[in-house]
């Protein structure tokens, strides 16, 4: 039989043996009664059943909490789970004092430690323990949808698309499957870009100190549609505007992008999507973020604290991005419109995978990138 004493009865038995065996202290005691220390250490704080053959005859304090069998439960020798223990010591205790006897053993312990590491190197090696801990996470996350990626070759269907005497005249061509680079390029239409059918209009507006981050668009738009674009600077921003029907029946009827006002209709198109490739997702997440996303630096006990946030006013855009960064071993909090990715870890996952074409960018993402805490 295996039993569980109450909190005194424990305390009374464990300086009975020390007597009985005449040990100055529980290591010795362990010694001499040829049980390991760890094991003894387990039954006095009811972390373990003790079996009811080590309580001497003559020992008249006992108080017993409960018992089992000697072969009880799938845990070799009764280990008792966390919620199973709190449940049997709470009911003999009493709530009350079952809590003050919870903060007495943590504080002793929390001393213990503070005694033999120090204030300094016992705050590292908390740090250091939840990172590696959100480091497990999301590598756990990756390995649950390894089998999601398969990889697929999507092709677009350009058939239908309407060519004007002025698409012809300017050479626009258009890609014949989904890659990287037309990824992230529907990221950025997602982010800034508008698109009105009446006018066969397309434009991409951004912050007018974010011309260099334009210069880099203007290449992706020559590689992909072979168009020789021109900058457009305003008071406030900078960007370009093309009239083209082909190019504005490409992007509705091959791609899905919406016409008109885009907010809370935009989402991430089926071509990405059935892609089942990493590379066009981490290329969409980028281009998403580099016009309506930001990197912030914030204090968190005295600490620099990187955070990468996406701000998108599109529910069901936000819960495609979420999915789609879940599905990469991203831990992401969002809400109707914002997703954010908090902490060292995820910055740093973020930058390796994903990073940025938009040099407003950079020096955020070289200071976070030496963050260690």
């Amino acid at each position: 039989m295996r039993v569980l004493l109450s909190k005194n009865s424990r305390k009374e038995l464990f300086l009975l043996l020390k007597k009985r065996y005449n040990s100055k202290n529980f290591p010795e005691l362990a010694e001499k009664m040829k049980i390991p220390f760890k094991t003894i250490k387990k039954w006095m704080y009811a972390e373990l059943y003790m079996p009811d053959k080590i309580i001497p005859k003559e020992f008249e304090q006992i108080e017993i909490i409960d018992k089992q069998e000697d072969n009880w439960g799938a845990v070799k020798a009764g280990k008792i789970g966390g919620k199973k223990s709190a449940e049997l010591l709470m009911a003999k205790l009493g709530k009350e004092n079952y809590s003050k006897m919870m903060q007495k053993r943590g504080k002793k312990a929390v001393n213990t430690l503070l005694k033999r590491y120090g204030i300094k190197e016992l705050t590292k090696m908390a740090v250091e323990g939840k990172r590696k801990k959100r480091e497990n996470e999301s590598v756990m996350l990756e390995k649950e949808n390894e089998t999601y990626f398969t990889n697929e070759e999507i092709f677009l269907d350009c058939k239908e698309i309407t060519y004007t005497s002025n698409d012809i005249k300017k050479g626009i061509i258009f890609p014949k499957k989904m890659t990287s680079e037309l990824a992230e390029e529907i990221g950025v239409h997602l982010g800034d870009g508008c698109l009105s059918k009446n006018r066969n209009y397309f434009s991409i507006k951004t912050n007018k100190e974010e011309e260099g981050y334009m210069i880099y668009l203007f290449r992706m738009y020559k590689k992909l549609y072979n168009l020789d674009l021109k900058m457009m600077r305003l008071p406030s921003v900078v960007g370009f505007e093309v009239c083209s029907k082909a190019l504005c029946e490409f992007k509705n009827k091959v791609i899905g992008l919406p016409y008109g006002e885009k907010i809370h209709r935009i989402e991430v198109p089926k071509a990405i999507l059935d892609t089942k490739n990493k590379e066009v997702y981490y290329s969409l997440i980028k281009g998403l973020f580099d016009t309506d996303g930001c990197i912030c630096i914030v204090k968190r006990n005295n600490k620099d604290y990187p955070i990468v946030a996406l701000s998108i006013k599109s529910e069901k855009l936000i819960l495609q991005v979420s999915e789609m960064l879940k599905k990469l071993g991203y831990m992401a909090f969002h809400n109707k419109n914002y997703i954010a990715l908090n902490g060292v870890v995820m910055f740093k996952k973020w930058a390796k995978e994903i990073g940025s074409s938009n040099s407003k960018n950079f020096d955020k993402l070289s200071r976070a990138s030496s963050i260690t805490g």
